[in-house]
């Protein structure tokens, strides 16, 4: 049986802690060596933190040639988060915890309190369109202190976070120009600063990884993480990702009727390439989950995936627990469920178990 079992010393969390680490707050886990390493040797009082969602190893290699100030900058690799998509692996890094001591786990998880599957970031209900739950779970059932919080509580540094979800264009899309501008001063004005761009992942979902709007969209933000740090001689930069990407063909829960006769809740949760199931019949489950899907996932246990502390180390959050149901299937090929009567449309997707996903680059420059 294949296991995963994340590296304690060489993920997304261990960074976050370097950074918790250099601005004198107290560390939650072992921090990441190289990015210790070159804190130490940089000795520059402002640091900022770029993270490009979805920018993996993966897409490095296949554009290197169009993106070579980013390139010609990797310092090393190493890994995201299981499982490797942006819920869990952008909490994991803004938090220095692991998605078993947050239950920051996927993009679709199951709260209790509410008995309802709620989409974590946006709080809407995935079963029933048009909810939406206020305040959102975020700011309750999952409220978290992230980096920059605990670097402000200490008193000593100014530390703050942007997203280009900030600045939003009327026809739709994030105003990149818009958002990188005010990155700018906002690295003048803080010791610390968070820097997340949402592509390019947006454009990875939609596209996949082979497509003319990724090269263009990569030279775009080769250009502006360069002015970025051009204009901020002052400041060490890291840039990462929370994961890397998959081309994927899109599956229904529904595909198998005998399949879907063991589920005792007809969805799955956590994530599509991630998905976890409550199941009323498992010896019949395991039996059809391995001839239906054995060859493109891994079937695990909640009993296996605790024990294996896929989801991390430290204290388990009670609502992980809610989460994890009776078995998950984990992708190694190239397929991702979907819930409901019609595909979402992702040409690309991430979550899953395979290098591409899993395997990021850190980056560094003024150092």
């Amino acid at each position: 049986m294949e296991k995963l079992i994340l590296d304690s010393k060489n993920t997304l969390v261990n960074l976050g802690n370097s950074i918790l680490g250099y601005f004198e707050v107290p560390k939650f886990h072992d921090s990441l060596k190289i990015a210790d390493e070159i804190l130490d040797k940089a000795k520059k009082r402002k640091v900022a933190l770029i993270l490009l969602d979805g920018m993996g190893q993966i897409i490095y290699e296949k554009y290197k040639e169009y993106i070579p100030y980013l390139y010609s900058h990797i310092i090393a690799p190493f890994k995201s988060v299981y499982p490797p998509t942006t819920v869990a692996a952008t909490t994991a890094l803004t938090t220095g915890k692991y998605p078993i001591e947050t239950s920051y786990l996927g993009w679709t998880q199951y709260f209790k309190t509410k008995d309802a599957y709620i989409n974590v970031f946006p709080s809407t209900d995935a079963i029933n369109a048009g909810v939406t739950y206020t305040p959102p779970v975020t700011e309750v059932e999952l409220k978290v202190d992230k980096i920059w919080d605990l670097i402000n509580k200490l008193g000593k540094y100014k530390a703050t976070s942007i997203s280009s979800f900030q600045f939003r264009r009327p026809e739709g899309g994030d105003d990149f120009d818009l958002f990188f501008n005010k990155a700018n001063e906002l690295i003048k004005e803080n010791d610390f600063t968070y820097i997340y761009s949402g592509n390019p992942d947006h454009l990875l979902h939609e596209f996949g990884t082979n497509d003319e709007h990724i090269k263009e969209n990569l030279i775009y933000l080769n250009k502006k993480v360069q002015e970025l740090v051009e204009n901020n001689s002052d400041t060490l930069f890291f840039l990462t990702a929370d994961h890397g990407f998959a081309d994927v063909i899109e599956i229904p829960v529904t595909e198998h009727k005998d399949f879907l006769d063991t589920l005792s809740v007809p969805v799955c949760s956590i994530e599509g390439r991630f998905a976890t199931f409550s199941v009323k019949n498992k010896e019949k489950f395991i039996e059809l989950a391995n001839k239906y899907y054995g060859e493109n996932f891994i079937v695990k246990s909640k009993e296996e995936i605790l024990n294996e502390h896929t989801f991390g180390y430290g204290e388990i959050n009670k609502n992980s627990l809610d989460v994890i149901n009776d078995y998950t299937l984990i992708a190694k090929g190239k397929y991702i469920f979907y819930n409901g009567p019609e595909p979402i449309g992702f040409k690309g997707a991430h979550a899953g178990a395979t290098k591409g996903e899993t395997d990021i680059y850190l980056v560094a420059f003024n150092d």
